[in-house]
């Protein structure tokens, strides 16, 4: 192997042997084994296949679309207030941080330079608009 494929190997290597990544493991375990969770995650698909089926049919009925549109939101809201589920979102977007981390990283190495995300200077003429 090459020293770049060897250095990718190791580099996957630590970060599966991350906490963020562990972290993540064990929360996402704990949501897919929780029986409410399971429940909700059904309904919910079963919603978003009903309005892709409906979507593709010749002629989509809005007022349903729009029905099942609100019941997948509730069951969103639902899901989203399972503590189980918090944890797992929130395992998620801390693995997903750390991973921006390590890309900003590669990106520096090989070009020198930053992303300047959400950089602003308070002058507004230059501008291409806020994020």
């Amino acid at each position: 192997m090459s020293k770049v494929t060897d250095c990718a190997r190791a580099l996957g290597e630590a970060i599966v042997e991350s906490e963020e990544f562990k972290t993540m493991q064990i929360t996402e375990k704990e949501a897919m084994s929780d029986p409410a969770v399971a429940q909700a995650m059904s309904a919910y698909l079963e919603k978003k296949e009903q309005i892709t089926e409906l979507m593709s049919s010749e002629t989509p009925d809005p007022d349903l679309i729009a029905q099942y549109g609100s019941e997948m939101d509730d069951l969103q809201q639902a899901l989203n207030s399972m503590p189980v589920v918090d944890a797992m979102t929130t395992s998620r977007q801390r693995f997903s941080e750390l991973m921006n981390q390590v890309n900003k990283v590669l990106e520096f190495i090989i070009t020198g330079e930053t992303a300047q995300e959400g950089s602003c200077s308070g002058n507004c003429s230059g501008c291409s608009g806020c994020h």
